[in-house]
């Protein structure tokens, strides 16, 4: 599905201008004229998972779009694209009119959180239905090449047509940026459109949730993640095949690991839990499996004690902005030996230069161990503090 807005425009499209007014890296992938019109392709090289589009007819008619399927950080860049586009066209920022109240507002008023939130929610619902009828669902805008959604390459993830929204968008993008979508040939593609256009009444397969885990982005924004029965079910048997010798990537044993931890569809055990984020981390997941074995040392589970040594070493192999805050913790409360608030510091900044909540707020509370420290350091501790939290702010 792709999503557009169309501007009316009181002065030539310039790309090359517009693009520099971003002040943002874009580049320009594609560009091409069709049937009268010019389009212009892009995509953030740090950012997007998928491209934006821009089409100009030439008579003052310009659309921008975007992939239903895009990054998180793409859905909240469009607003700004829209708005500067709006500037560089017309000399004033567009205004969107409400269907409920018959109000205008700004794109970033109308364009937030809930609207993405709707977004996202369609094209996932979407895809589950065009996935109940063929075996591969397109993207709109890729960034090359003809990609596609399959549900066999979603099932090696523990992700069916019953899974959450969230897990289903998450595991695609984390596909995306991993470039592990397939891509399919001309002859593929061109079968399928003709059953896109076949008039089929599917029903939404729906999630049915049996338990919810806390989770979080990586800039600290609290989330859940949903498991229904069928996801439990396929992650039990994707553990199954990998203590048979059949290849797993390590966000799957994460998954697994996750289940026993918090009890989900399965008896809480820390054992468990233990073995499969270590497996995990072996299998390359060195972002979350490591900071959930941290989690569990931190807190213990069932017979599994609290150990904050193994805690503070689990959280030092992430690369999880989460696990970085804990390692500030663990240095500034001794978990491995003395407590070093210099080095707490450092990790609090460095989380916090990410955006995570926690860090920004531990670096405004007071300091308990305030008076060692500044015997230690030689009475620095005023100046160290408020010059980590100005640089801290500054990025």
């Amino acid at each position: 599905m792709r999503i557009s807005f169309q501007l009316n425009a009181a002065s030539p499209l310039q790309i090359k201008d517009f693009f520099r007014k971003l002040e943002v890296p874009v580049e320009l992938t594609v560009q091409g004229t069709y049937r009268g019109e010019t389009h212009y392709y892009f995509h953030r090289p740090e950012h997007s998972t998928t491209s934006f589009v821009i089409s100009d007819d030439m008579h003052g008619k310009i659309v921008i779009g975007m992939d239903g399927l895009s990054s998180y950080d793409d859905y909240k860049f469009f607003p700004y694209l829209i708005d500067t586009l709006g500037l560089h066209l017309n000399g004033h920022s567009p205004k969107l009119m409400s269907r409920e109240d018959g109000k205008t507002y700004s794109v970033y008023e109308r364009l937030g959180a809930q609207w993405i939130e709707d977004c996202i929610g369609e094209e996932i619902a979407s895809l589950k239905v065009i996935l109940s009828v063929i075996p591969r669902c397109y993207l709109e805008l890729p960034k090359n090449g003809i990609h596609y959604v399959s549900l066999e390459q979603l099932k090696r993830y523990g992700v069916n047509l019953h899974s959450s929204t969230s897990r289903i968008y998450g595991y695609i993008q984390y596909l995306l940026r991993k470039g592990w979508l397939l891509e399919a040939t001309k002859e593929e593609f061109l079968a399928d459109r003709m059953a896109y256009a076949m008039d089929v009444e599917i029903d939404v397969p729906q999630h049915v949730s049996i338990g919810r885990v806390k989770s979080w982005q990586t800039d600290g924004t609290e989330t859940w993640e949903s498991f229904s029965r069928e996801d439990v079910d396929m992650l039990l048997e994707l553990g199954k095949e990998y203590r048979e010798g059949t290849p797993v990537d390590g966000v799957v044993l994460n998954d697994i690991g996750t289940l026993y931890q918090e009890g989900v569809g399965v008896f809480p055990d820390g054992y468990q839990a233990e073995f499969w984020f270590k497996e995990a981390v072996r299998q390359g997941d060195l972002t979350y499996a490591s900071a959930n074995l941290g989690d569990l040392y931190r807190k213990g589970c069932g017979t599994l004690p609290v150990s904050l040594p193994q805690a503070f070493e689990a959280y030092r192999h992430s690369s999880d902005p989460y696990a970085f805050y804990r390692i500030g913790q663990g240095y500034e409360e001794g978990w491995a030996g003395v407590p070093d608030l210099h080095l707490a510091m450092f990790w609090y900044k460095k989380a916090a230069q990410a955006g995570h909540h926690l860090a920004l707020k531990r670096l405004f509370r007071p300091w308990k161990n305030a008076r060692a420290f500044e015997v230690k350091c030689t009475c620095v501790l005023t100046e160290t503090h408020l010059r980590f939290i100005l640089n801290a702010l500054a990025f």
